[in-house]
This record gives structure tokens, C-alpha cells and sequence, in this order.
């Protein structure tokens, strides 16, 4: 008879061996156990192996050695060999169920009391001794009210116990608790200490604006030109040609200048040749005394003289308006005053929407432009400045004030209280105040906030429980910190007591 054998691996299981067996279709399955590994070694493995052998229509058999298998194949009737040649030859038999074989003693009383069966057997009292008659006492009328009474009653008490409840409502106090503090603030502390102290930083900002004044200084403008005659004497034995325009000098520093306007010749000798001059430059400036031009400019000082025998005259000046040293320092203090206002108010806007100016002014550092107009003195009725100077405050941040308010407040909260989130409230009670000599700024500062009680509820429980609800409420008001007397709804409402349950009691509380 053709078999199919199936040899197991050492990673074979239940699953992959019932794939195995369903790959052939054959009367007989032989199932090959690996030399080595401990595979399929339960009692309920080769149950479902057998089970599903049957499924197929195939019979069951094994290759095995490992004891454990053996004994369990051999109980539930699976034929065992040691090899497969061996199995391929062997007529397998078919399974029969195991008869239980009991002792050879007990055979033999099983004999003996069949033989004694023979003999006719009173039915009536083996009927009565298997189903005595019941005790008169049992089925009494006053046996059954007392059993039914004793159900009642304990049918009430498990309903005395589970049926009513009860719900508390609480309504926990709620405190304003507030603390005052004095603050120092200061650019070199790092961290918020609980004495007070808080780190403080320096903001910094740069400005800049243009301004103008009316000017109210005078100037004097040239408006004539001077005029006057000089004596040329020839140095030499040649007439010397004299161009109009040469130019002549009085020996100040700086020389005041003038112009021939006439051509003319030297001639040789002792005696001058007057020429009249103009002022090369309009103004009172070319008015000279007598015998103050002696100087010519150019080659021909190398050979002619000169000098005015008298005066130049008619040189005239007008005055405009134009800025004076008080115009430039009015100007300036205006606008720095301008400045720092809005240096201030530019600081305070760059803050966080809660953090602190400390600096009562901005501070001055440093100048980033100064530009006049005019740099200097000349004629014009405004003079304008353009101004960028650079300013700095003391500043605290709103975080670490709330964390110095919150530390201070934290040491004193009482016990089973915790703060109401986001009710922290900062309050300066002084105006900030900088120290001489060092940059410490100190404000008193009033912390507070609203704390709310917490009730354990547990604890609620164990106070009222079993009690009337009148005393119960009693009890809850003087025991816990309540800002309103306790609530208590049983349910039913007419039931007397609290529950007895903690499950059956509710807590609940509001603010």
C-alpha cells in the first residue's frame, strides 16, 4: 500500500506538520520524528496529528524514538516502528479501542455478584433507600414560614445595602492670599533669589531727528568796493611798462589786496607815478591807512616800489542774519531733549507686554551724528541739526517678577490649598528708585493671588458615611474648609442613612 513519509524538522510545528500531511493523498501517513530536537512532544499534538489524519482519510503511523512521544502514541493507539523500512512493510493494524482491564480479582466479584443477581432483588427497598422520605420537621408550615421569613429579610438587607446612594456636593473655600515684597533689581544678578533680588537689563536704542531755530547773530556781508591811489619809483635805469591789474598788497597776514586799474610807465628816477587801485575784495576790509600798501606781487617787486600816500576809502558792509555760538547750543539742547523723550518712549514700547521700566529717564551713551546747518557762522535766517544719539534703561523682565511673586507666595501657602491657575496679580506699591553710585533699583511689590481648597474626597466619604444626611452635612461643614455648608441628596430622598458603601456615595465639588 502506497505511504507518504513525511519527515519532521527540529522547527516543526503543529501548523507545518498538518501542511506536510495534506501535500499526498494516501491511505497511510508516516510521520519521520528528527534524530535530534524535541518536536510535537505533547499528548494534545498527536491528538490534532491524528485527528487530522482521519480528516484526510488516511491512517496514522510514526517513526519515533524520543520515550516521551512513544508513551503518548501508544495510548491513543498510533502504530510505532523504529524504521521506515520497516513501516513500509509492516501491515498496519487498524485501531481498536482499548478495552479496560480491570484485576483478576475484581473479575472474579464482578462474576460472583452477577451470579448472586440471579436471585430475585427487592426493588421497593432499593427504592426507598436511594430516595429516603423527607423529614416531617422539614416540610412543616412553620419550618417554611421561617425559612421564607429569614429570605425576605435577607433579600431586604442586601437591598438596604446596594439599593440607596447618596451625592455630596461641596463647595470649597476660595482665599485672596497676598504678600508684600521689596525688590532690588540689578544688571549683574543672574537668577531670582527669594530675598528679593532680580536680574535687571540694559535696553538699548538708537534715535535720530532733525530740528531748527531761527538764527539771531549778525554778519557782515561786503558790499563796496575801497578805492585809493599809489606811487610806483622805478628802481632801475629803464622805463618799466605798468600794466593795469597788477596787483599790490599791505604786509598784514592776511595782506589786503589791490588792483591797478590803469596801464601806465615808470620811468626811470626818484620821483613816484601815481596809479589809482580798487580793493580786489568789496568791504570795510579795504580801508587801509596811509602808507600801509607796500608790497607788489609778481617779477616786477624786483624792480618798482610802491606805497599809498594816503588812505583807501568807500569800502562799505551790510549785515544779515546768521547764527551765533548761543543759536548752535540752543538748537542742540532742544533736540537732545526731544531725543531722550522719545529714546524713553521707544524703550517702553520694545518691552514684553508686562515687563517693567525701571530707568525713571533714558541714559545717554554715545553720539552717532551731528550735523549744522550752516558748520559754521554764515549768512541765513535758520540753522539746522541733524542729531542720532544713542540711549539705554534698566529694564525687568515680567517673568521674573512673577517667579519672584509666586516663590514668595509658595512659602506661605497653607496646607491643602493650591493657587487658582493664572491668578497671579503683581502690584508696585513704590515708584523704582536707582541708587547712588551703583545701578540697584528698589520697589516694594505686592504679590497675590486666589487659592482654592483641595477636598479628598475619600475623606469626605469616610466622614459621612452611614450617617443621618442632616448630621452628615453637620460634619462635612466643620470638618473640611468649605466656603457653603455641605449638600447631600439621598437617593431615595426619604431613605434615612448615607449608604453604608463608600461606591454607593458620589462627591462633587464646584467653585
Amino acid at each position: 500500500m502506497k505511504t507518504q513519509i513525511i519527515q519532521l524538522e527540529p522547527h516543526d510545528d503543529i501548523y507545518s506538520a498538518k501542511d506536510k500531511m495534506g501535500w499526498g493523498q494516501t491511505a497511510r501517513i508516516l510521520l519521520v520524528w528528527p534524530t535530534r530536537g524535541r518536536v510535537l512532544n505533547r499528548r494534545l499534538d498527536l491528538i490534532m496529528l491524528k485527528r487530522h489524519s482521519a480528516e484526510l482519510g488516511s491512517q496514522l503511523a510514526l517513526v519515533v524514538r524520543n520515550p516521551g512521544v512513544r508513551f503518548h502514541a501508544a495510548s491513543l493507539g498510533i502504530p510505532l516502528y523504529n524504521n521506515v523500512r520497516k513501516a513500509e512493510k509492516d501491515h498496519w493494524r487498524p485501531e481498536r479501542k482499548q478495552r479496560l482491564q480491570l484485576p483478576l480479582t475484581i473479575r472474579r466479584q464482578s462474576g460472583e455478584l452477577w451470579r448472586k443477581r440471579r436471585i430475585p432483588m427487592n426493588l421497593e427497598g432499593l427504592r426507598d433507600a436511594a430516595h429516603p422520605p423527607t423529614p416531617v420537621w422539614i416540610i412543616h408550615p412553620i419550618t417554611r414560614l421561617i425559612a421564607f421569613t429569614l429570605g425576605v429579610l435577607g433579600v431586604l438587607a442586601i437591598a438596604a445595602l446596594l439599593a440607596p446612594s447618596a451625592e455630596i456636593q461641596l463647595t470649597p473655600e476660595t482665599r485672596e492670599d497676598r504678600i508684600t515684597i521689596s525688590v532690588a533689581a540689578n544688571p549683574e544678578v543672574q537668577t531670582v533669589d527669594i530675598s528679593g533680588a532680580v536680574p535687571a537689563r540694559w535696553e538699548t536704542v538708537i534715535v535720530e531727528g532733525r530740528g531748527s531755530i531761527s538764527t539771531s547773530g549778525r554778519i557782515p556781508l561786503p558790499d563796496h568796493t575801497a578805492a585809493g591811489k599809489v606811487a610806483f619809483t622805478n628802481l632801475t635805469d629803464l622805463t618799466i611798462p605798468l600794466p593795469a591789474g597788477t596787483v599790490v598788497s599791505t604786509l598784514d597776514e592776511p595782506p589786503v589786496r589791490f588792483a591797478t586799474t590803469l596801464s601806465t610807465i615808470v620811468p626811470p628816477g626818484e620821483e613816484g607815478t601815481t596809479v589809482p587801485v580798487e580793493a580786489v575784495s568789496p568791504g570795510t576790509g579795504g580801508n587801509v591807512a596811509a602808507k600801509s600798501i607796500l608790497a607788489i606781487e609778481g617779477p616786477l617787486g624786483l624792480e618798482l616800489t610802491v606805497i599809498n600816500l594816503g588812505p583807501t576809502s568807500r569800502g562799505t558792509d551790510r549785515y544779515a542774519p546768521a547764527p551765533d555760538e548761543g543759536d548752535y547750543q540752543e538748537l542742540y539742547e532742544q533736540l537732545y531733549e526731544t531725543l531722550a523723550e522719545t529714546a524713553f518712549e521707544e524703550i517702553g514700547e520694545k518691552l514684553e507686554a508686562q515687563d517693567l521700566l525701571i530707568s525713571e529717564a533714558a541714559e545717554f551713551i554715545g553720539t552717532q551724528e551731528e550735523a549744522y546747518t550752516p558748520a559754521e557762522p554764515s549768512p541765513t535766517d535758520q540753522l539746522q541739526l541733524v542729531l542720532r544719539l544713542e540711549f539705554q534703561a534698566l529694564t525687568v523682565s515680567d517673568a521674573d517678577l512673577k517667579e519672584l511673586g509666586r516663590s514668595a507666595l509658595e512659602t506661605n501657602l497653607p496646607e491643602s490649598f493650591s493657587p487658582e491657575p493664572d491668578s497671579l496679580e503683581l502690584v508696585n506699591l513704590s515708584k523704582p528708585s536707582l541708587d547712588e553710585g551703583d545701578f540697584t533699583t528698589h520697589w516694594r511689590m505686592r504679590a497675590q493671588w486666589q487659592i482654592n481648597a483641595q477636598i479628598d474626597h475619600t475623606q469626605a466619604i469616610k466622614l459621612a458615611i452611614g450617617l443621618p444626611p442632616a448630621e452628615a452635612a453637620q460634619r462635612l461643614t466643620d470638618e473640611l474648609p468649605l466656603a457653603t455648608p455641605a449638600q447631600i441628596s439621598p437617593k431615595p430622598s426619604w431613605w434615612p442613612r448615607l449608604p453604608f458603601l463608600p461606591f454607593r456615595i458620589t462627591v462633587s465639588s464646584s467653585n
